[in-house]
């Protein structure tokens, strides 16, 4: 690959090679960028290319964690594999973000499914 200067890590995550790959499986990668150096799209397009010729691979789906959902992100870097690591600090600071986000995301999500799940019961079953 050309210059890496501007990615902290790269997370492999998904069905591909797990047990629930099959033919139509792409690869996912997950991009962590630099908060400093966050590309562009033609950047992001650009690796992605590269790795398609250099893994010889054509279904690959490059994810920007630093733009992605948090629940995304907390995918990827908690079930993934890390594939590279440039910057131990950045990434650190990433995941400890990532982490936070997720936990305090989690308590609002765990709140609306029970107030949901409360309305489904009085309307369907006591209603």
């Amino acid at each position: 690959m050309s210059r890496q200067d501007d990615i902290v890590a790269v997370y492999l995550f998904g069905s591909f090679g797990t047990e629930y790959q099959n033919k139509y499986s792409d690869l996912d990668l997950g991009v962590i960028f630099h908060q400093c150096k966050l590309p562009d799209l033609r950047r992001e397009l650009s690796i992605e290319a590269e790795l398609s010729l250099l893994l010889g691979i054509d279904k690959i789906d490059l994810v920007n964690l630093n733009r992605a959902p948090v629940q995304l992100r907390f995918k990827a870097v908690a079930k993934g594999t890390i594939l590279f690591e440039g910057d131990a600090n950045a990434l650190a600071s990433f995941l400890e973000n990532t982490y936070r986000k997720y936990g305090d995301y989690q308590v609002d999500l765990e709140a609306y499914y029970q107030e949901y799940r409360k309305a489904l019961q009085e309307a369907y079953l006591n209603g």
